[in-house]
Protein backbone atom coordinates (compact mmCIF):
# COMPACT_ATOMS: atom_id res chain seq x y z
CA UNK A 1 0.00 0.00 0.00
CA UNK A 2 1.17 3.33 -1.03
CA UNK A 3 2.24 5.92 2.13
CA UNK A 4 -0.39 8.80 2.61
CA UNK A 5 2.02 11.26 1.40
CA UNK A 6 2.34 10.06 -1.78
CA UNK A 7 -1.20 8.96 -2.69
CA UNK A 8 -1.99 12.65 -2.18
CA UNK A 9 0.88 13.72 -4.18
CA UNK A 10 -0.59 11.70 -7.23
CA UNK A 11 -3.90 13.41 -6.12
CA UNK A 12 -2.74 16.72 -6.53
CA UNK A 13 -0.27 16.43 -9.89
CA UNK A 14 -4.07 14.61 -11.46
CA UNK A 15 -5.61 17.57 -10.53
CA UNK A 16 -3.17 19.77 -11.75
CA UNK A 17 -3.08 17.83 -15.04
CA UNK A 18 -7.03 17.70 -15.63
CA UNK A 19 -7.13 21.80 -15.06
CA UNK A 20 -4.56 22.06 -17.43
CA UNK A 21 -6.00 19.99 -19.99
CA UNK A 22 -9.57 21.64 -19.14
CA UNK A 23 -10.50 24.88 -21.40
CA UNK A 24 -9.08 28.06 -20.86
CA UNK A 25 -12.46 29.66 -21.30
CA UNK A 26 -15.00 27.64 -18.51
CA UNK A 27 -18.69 29.06 -18.62
CA UNK A 28 -20.27 30.21 -15.34
CA UNK A 29 -24.25 29.54 -17.41
CA UNK A 30 -25.61 28.45 -20.33
CA UNK A 31 -25.21 31.50 -22.82
CA UNK A 32 -28.95 30.69 -24.74
CA UNK A 33 -30.00 31.73 -21.13
CA UNK A 34 -29.73 35.90 -21.79
CA UNK A 35 -32.48 37.58 -22.10
CA UNK A 36 -31.11 40.93 -22.38
CA UNK A 37 -28.47 41.87 -25.15
CA UNK A 38 -25.25 42.23 -23.80
CA UNK A 39 -24.75 45.26 -26.26
CA UNK A 40 -27.96 47.29 -24.84
CA UNK A 41 -26.84 46.98 -21.37
CA UNK A 42 -23.85 48.35 -22.48
CA UNK A 43 -25.27 51.13 -24.27
CA UNK A 44 -27.75 51.60 -21.00
CA UNK A 45 -25.04 52.09 -18.88
CA UNK A 46 -23.12 54.12 -21.43
CA UNK A 47 -26.14 56.34 -21.62
CA UNK A 48 -26.79 57.18 -18.04
CA UNK A 49 -23.37 57.52 -16.95
CA UNK A 50 -22.68 59.94 -19.81
CA UNK A 51 -26.40 61.37 -18.50
CA UNK A 52 -24.62 62.15 -14.46
CA UNK A 53 -21.35 63.24 -15.93
CA UNK A 54 -22.75 66.00 -17.58
CA UNK A 55 -24.71 66.53 -14.81
CA UNK A 56 -21.98 66.79 -12.64
CA UNK A 57 -20.01 68.98 -14.98
CA UNK A 58 -22.57 71.39 -15.23
CA UNK A 59 -23.14 71.63 -11.18
CA UNK A 60 -26.47 69.78 -11.38
CA UNK A 61 -26.35 68.11 -7.87
CA UNK A 62 -30.02 68.09 -7.89
CA UNK A 63 -30.18 65.53 -10.67
CA UNK A 64 -27.13 63.25 -9.42
CA UNK A 65 -28.54 61.14 -6.81
CA UNK A 66 -31.85 60.52 -9.26
CA UNK A 67 -28.53 59.42 -12.08
CA UNK A 68 -27.15 57.13 -9.48
CA UNK A 69 -29.99 55.62 -8.69
CA UNK A 70 -30.56 55.04 -12.25
CA UNK A 71 -27.07 53.47 -12.83
CA UNK A 72 -27.32 51.01 -9.82
CA UNK A 73 -30.25 49.47 -11.77
CA UNK A 74 -28.40 49.21 -15.03
CA UNK A 75 -25.58 47.22 -12.90
CA UNK A 76 -27.88 45.19 -11.49
CA UNK A 77 -29.28 44.35 -14.71
CA UNK A 78 -25.59 43.41 -15.80
CA UNK A 79 -25.07 41.45 -12.84
CA UNK A 80 -28.27 39.45 -13.11
CA UNK A 81 -26.86 38.63 -16.85
CA UNK A 82 -23.76 37.79 -16.00
CA UNK A 83 -23.93 33.89 -15.45
CA UNK A 84 -23.71 34.16 -19.65
CA UNK A 85 -20.00 35.11 -19.37
CA UNK A 86 -17.09 33.11 -18.67
CA UNK A 87 -15.85 33.10 -14.98
CA UNK A 88 -12.82 35.34 -15.54
CA UNK A 89 -15.04 38.32 -17.33
CA UNK A 90 -17.73 37.25 -14.49
CA UNK A 91 -15.58 37.98 -11.29
CA UNK A 92 -14.23 40.98 -13.16
CA UNK A 93 -17.55 42.58 -13.65
CA UNK A 94 -18.61 41.74 -9.89
CA UNK A 95 -14.97 43.54 -9.02
CA UNK A 96 -16.05 46.42 -10.72
CA UNK A 97 -19.59 46.84 -10.60
CA UNK A 98 -18.82 46.68 -6.40
CA UNK A 99 -15.95 49.64 -7.06
CA UNK A 100 -18.70 51.51 -9.21
CA UNK A 101 -21.63 51.25 -6.50
CA UNK A 102 -19.10 52.23 -3.30
CA UNK A 103 -17.81 55.72 -5.74
CA UNK A 104 -21.74 56.18 -6.81
CA UNK A 105 -23.08 55.74 -2.93
CA UNK A 106 -20.47 58.13 -1.65
CA UNK A 107 -21.15 60.40 -4.74
CA UNK A 108 -24.44 60.65 -3.78
CA UNK A 109 -23.84 61.51 -0.07
CA UNK A 110 -21.64 64.33 -1.28
CA UNK A 111 -24.24 65.49 -4.34
CA UNK A 112 -27.15 65.77 -0.50
CA UNK A 113 -24.23 67.84 1.31
CA UNK A 114 -23.60 70.02 -1.88
CA UNK A 115 -20.16 69.45 -1.89
CA UNK A 116 -19.25 70.09 -5.80
CA UNK A 117 -15.60 69.15 -5.25
CA UNK A 118 -15.99 65.64 -3.94
CA UNK A 119 -18.72 65.19 -6.16
CA UNK A 120 -16.37 65.16 -9.82
CA UNK A 121 -13.64 63.95 -7.32
CA UNK A 122 -15.52 60.63 -7.33
CA UNK A 123 -16.53 61.16 -10.60
CA UNK A 124 -13.02 61.29 -11.49
CA UNK A 125 -12.78 57.92 -10.11
CA UNK A 126 -15.49 56.12 -11.19
CA UNK A 127 -14.90 56.93 -15.02
CA UNK A 128 -12.51 54.41 -15.11
CA UNK A 129 -14.50 52.01 -13.36
CA UNK A 130 -17.75 52.63 -15.75
CA UNK A 131 -15.26 51.88 -18.85
CA UNK A 132 -14.00 48.41 -17.57
CA UNK A 133 -17.57 47.48 -17.17
CA UNK A 134 -18.45 49.19 -20.86
CA UNK A 135 -15.16 47.12 -22.25
CA UNK A 136 -16.59 44.01 -20.31
CA UNK A 137 -20.44 43.90 -21.61
CA UNK A 138 -18.73 44.51 -24.90
CA UNK A 139 -16.49 41.31 -24.57
CA UNK A 140 -19.41 39.35 -23.21
CA UNK A 141 -21.44 40.82 -26.04
CA UNK A 142 -19.08 39.56 -28.95
CA UNK A 143 -18.09 35.94 -27.34
CA UNK A 144 -21.40 35.59 -26.48
CA UNK A 145 -22.42 35.68 -29.98
CA UNK A 146 -20.25 34.04 -31.68
CA UNK A 147 -20.88 30.86 -33.27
Amino acid sequence: MMPLRTRASLILAALLVALAAAPSCQWAGDTTAVHASFIVLKQQVQDVSSRLFSAIDSGENDRVAGLVKELNVSLDTAMKQSSAMNILDREHLAISVATARRCLADMDRFAQSGDSDLVRNQAQQLKPTVDEIVDLLDRAERTTTAK
